[in-house]
């Protein structure tokens, strides 16, 4: 590791250090259900959440507050990820994150109305200026929803530092009341002689008695949660220590998490008996400011046949500690397994793996440890198939360049499907078409020539309209695609009007201002293009009820 990024590590880590020393400063809550349903540094599908949800009892519109006095620094709109989010600084050099909001407070929804009607944009993101909307503290800024990549109505919250915009732990900075201890369900012991495949060989699925006879080289996984109060919902655990004979060669917190380190959940935690498993041991690679303690990368190795004692601690955020002791010792000397390295992919070096049909790069360091595995191509049924147990996510993205016998038309309409993800060409010319893919997975090539399908949700067959309640101006469309939605415009009566797509739904809202409704004819025309070009252009008649 070079000298810059060492001292970028510790100037990042001294940081946070500071800024959580004298989180003394207690912000007010965001709303008032104060029910925390997810934590920070929980087990997300691919990612560790980056911040803390607050339940909303599964309804929507709870006001949403500024936690303490700031400006508005950035708000986005987006189909996906955050969908409606609102970004406030504060004084303290922290910045506070509110997504999935189903709307704005006045004098922030007239800011942001304003700016897509006269752009004529659904979505946005946008950065403003100092003094463009102050808050104070308590004040009402936004309303709670379900918008973009959300399960269900609730409020995600995020506290970031302001240079680096690296999420925090919130609950270091709220007048939080936990006396209640984490919660050990399982514990496992993991054979390390194979450093690409480690695998559990002993665990409290089964029982496990006083005295443990392990292999010479071991490392510890758990599974288990935390909750704030007894009935209160299971969170993950903040910090787990290890301990050899009283020495401690093992510490994390869940303290801090970068973007672009949280896939690095896909090697620190795995699926077992339908519970998750986290794993206090590294990989090759591995974000180094997750880990205060790290001896041997958390591999244990007994070089003798002695006994030993194995302690283990779970704490959460309020030092609520619980202890698992074991008496342990080996027969066997420490003892690698070799690899065969006929299909390893390398994570310290770029990997470029060919075949007739495709060819993909993988940049260096965009995995955290080897993989044994590679890409086979499936003749009968047209696909590049991934050999490994799973699909992994990249740090860096990929070149895939696939050899194609498609005309000018199909290229300009050519997808590639990986799961339930689509990428658009990078670029294409006779013979190759390249993308950009940030994951290892299964491949293959559509040509897309259907456009978008729109339904409304209120259409009266005998009238030939949609049935509008004045009361409520709102229309909804169901959308359907092969691929994915890249547009949406709206216009009602020939006027441009919002409108929000939840993309994970495929649900289409329209918000209809009450003084562009006529009392005679009124009509809304829909324009959506997929991100293969396709586009369906679609004209209805309004009832009013």
């Amino acid at each position: 590791m070079n000298i810059r990024n060492c001292f970028f590590i510790f100037l990042t880590c001294f940081i946070f250090a500071y800024k959580i020393s004298f989180s003394q400063t207690l912000f007010s809550f965001p709303i008032d259900t104060v029910d925390i349903t997810g934590n920070f540094g929980e087990i997300r599908n691919k990612h560790f959440h980056q911040g803390i949800d607050f339940s909303t009892k599964r309804k929507e519109n709870y006001p949403v507050k500024s936690i303490d006095d700031g400006y508005v620094y950035r708000i986005k709109i987006s189909p996906y990820g955050y969908g409606k989010v609102i970004y406030i600084h504060h004084p303290s050099g922290l910045l506070s994150v509110y997504a999935h909001v189903n709307s704005f407070s006045d004098k922030i929804q007239s800011l942001v109305t304003k700016y897509q009607i006269q752009n004529q944009i659904n979505e946005l993101d946008v950065l403003l200026k100092t003094d463009s909307i102050e808050v104070k503290k308590n004040e009402i800024i936004a309303f709670s929803g379900n918008t973009g990549t959300s399960s269900g109505p609730h409020l995600h919250f995020e506290i970031r530092d302001e240079l680096t915009e690296i999420p925090i732990n919130p609950l270091f900075y709220f007048p939080i009341q936990d006396t209640t201890k984490p919660v050990i369900e399982h514990i496992l012991f993991y054979n390390l002689s194979d450093t690409i495949s480690p695998s559990p060989i002993l665990s409290t699925f089964t029982k496990i008695k006083d005295t443990l006879l392990l292999p010479p080289i071991f490392a510890v996984g758990f599974s288990g949660y935390d909750k704030m109060y007894p009935k209160g919902n299971p969170n993950n655990i903040y910090k787990v220590q290890i301990f050899l004979d009283n020495q401690k060669i093992y510490q994390h917190r869940l303290q801090h998490i970068t973007f672009d380190n949280t896939m690095y959940v896909e090697y620190y935690s795995e699926k077992i008996k339908n519970k998750i498993v986290q794993k206090c041991f590294a990989p090759h690679l591995y974000p180094i400011y997750f880990y205060d303690t790290l001896v041997n990368k958390g591999r244990i190795i007994l070089s003798d046949t002695n006994y030993h004692q194995l302690k283990l601690i779970f704490c959460d955020e309020k030092e609520n500690c619980i202890e698992k002791k074991f008496i342990i010792k080996t027969k066997h000397t420490p003892k690698y397994k070799s690899i065969k390295a006929n299909s390893l992919i390398l994570c310290t070096q770029s990997n470029t793996i060919k075949h007739p049909y495709f060819e993909i790069f993988i940049p260096e360091k965009s995995l955290f440890n080897d993989l044994n595995a590679n890409f086979v191509f499936n003749e009968k049924l047209k696909k590049i198939q991934w050999t490994y147990s799973k699909s992994i996510t990249l740090k860096y993205p990929a070149i895939l360049k696939i050899k194609h016998h498609f005309n000018n038309n199909e290229l300009k309409k050519s997808v590639l499907v990986s799961g339930n993800k689509f990428y658009s060409p990078e670029n294409f010319d006779s013979q190759t078409i390249t993308f950009k893919v940030n994951e290892l997975n299964d491949y293959y090539l559509l040509v897309d020539n259907t456009p978008p399908l729109v339904k409304p949700l209120s259409f009266n067959e005998k009238k030939k309209g949609i049935i509008l309640n004045q009361n409520t101006p709102n229309l909804f469309f169901q959308i359907k695609d092969n691929t994915k939605i890249q547009s949406i415009k709206t216009y009602f009566n020939n006027q441009f009007c919002i409108s929000y797509f939840y993309g994970t739904k495929h649900l289409l809202k329209v918000e209809l201002p009450n003084e562009l409704i006529a009392t005679d004819e009124n009509f809304i025309q829909i324009i959506i293009t997929d991100i293969a070009g396709n586009t369906t252009h679609k004209t209805y008649k309004i009832i009013l009820k």
